[in-house]
């Protein structure tokens, strides 16, 4: 057997042990999550694991469909290129990067696991830590603006925007994790999912534990004022019943679909500036308009009401921190696996 024969095995070797390195923190942490969710029910007063945990079912069959629709696309490459059997070829490259691929899956299933997760925590911070940060948020957002930043969306029909914000951060974050899933293992790589896990699990709650509020859309409600009465005027029905529904939720104690009301830190802005600095790390063409997305999604978090500008700000220095740890730990991960493969003594 040449030399040349071992390069299959030894890249399924390498390719399995990255992988490893990114998926067993990111369960880690998922795992962490879950529990301090489980641990804080009786703190919260709640008696009962949250019913929307079939939403899962949901996440399962999105990804599959974006699965398919990255393989179409790969085989409509492969059938310009002039591959004389497409399917074939997909095929063998799936069992060359066999660990690869399942490392995918596991990794795409347990994002959809941590969002769960984070989803039955929410409400429950809120329970242990009430709402005192509005009024410090709200002024925090006029020192720097000048004003209430809402006020520079009124007027403005927001009926479209009101579906839009939800709709389409919800299909980019899936879309950016089925492509980053897509992509070669690399450092960049595994620095991305690394830090999707972090920014869900560690910051998230952290942040809505430290900066407990409501957002302007609750403000009147949390017992803050009239400041925001004027929002509800400028944004649509459908962002008011939306509302109307979280704070009834919360007022009861009841766990549900969406339930949870926390504006600092904006996870939204963190999970659009987490895609950025995917797209960034991968040196891709459609960074660009990452940026452009993410600012779209702060814009309309103001706009409607759902979270005061700095959370944005402070949910993309977030998303900055943690991709930075991960890059960091991943970098050193690659540098004691180099070490370890090195020789001891070099023939020469």
């Amino acid at each position: 057997m040449s030399r040349h024969d071992h390069r299959p095995f030894a890249q399924a070797s390498a390719d399995a042990t990255r992988e490893r390195d990114w998926l067993i923190p990111s369960a880690a942490m998922t795992a962490g999550l879950g529990l301090a969710a489980l641990l804080l029910m009786a703190v919260a007063g709640y008696d009962h694991v949250p019913p929307y945990f079939s939403r899962f079912v949901g996440w399962f069959n999105y990804s599959m469909v974006g699965a398919v629709f990255l393989a179409l696309v790969h085989l409509v490459r492969l059938r310009k290129a002039g591959v004389a059997s497409p399917v074939e070829h997909l095929k063998a490259q799936f069992l060359a990067r066999k660990a690869t691929a399942l490392a995918a899956v596991a990794g795409m299933m347990l994002a959809g696991v941590d969002m769960l997760f984070f989803m039955w925590i929410k409400p429950e911070v809120t329970a242990v830590s009430p709402f005192w940060a509005d009024e410090m948020l709200a002024g925090v957002d006029r020192a720097i603006f000048g004003r209430d930043p809402w006020r520079f969306f009124e007027g403005v029909d927001l009926t479209f925007h009101a579906w839009a914000y939800s709709f389409f951060w919800a299909v980019a974050i899936m879309a950016t994790l089925v492509w980053l899933f897509a992509q070669k293992p690399s450092t960049e790589r595994s620095s991305a999912l690394l830090s999707y896990f972090a920014t869900w699990s560690i910051f998230g709650p952290l942040g809505q534990l430290a900066l407990s509020s409501a957002g302007p859309i609750f403000y009147a409600r949390a017992g803050e004022g009239s400041r925001f009465d004027a929002l509800a005027a400028n944004v649509p029905e459908i962002t008011q019943k939306i509302s109307a529904y979280l704070w009834t939720m919360h007022v009861e104690g009841t766990p549900g679909v969406g339930a949870g009301v926390s504006a600092m830190p904006s996870l939204h802005i963190a999970t659009v500036s987490w895609i950025v600095l995917a797209f960034a790390g991968a040196k891709s063409r459609l960074t660009p308009l990452t940026i452009l997305f993410a600012l779209y999604i702060w814009g309309m978090s103001v706009a409607l009401g759902w979270h005061y500008a700095v959370d944005g700000i402070a949910g993309a220095l977030g998303a900055i921190a943690c991709h930075a740890a991960a890059r960091a730990y991943m970098k050193g991960k690659a540098k004691r696996v180099a070490l370890a493969e090195e020789p001891l003594f070099t023939m020469r």
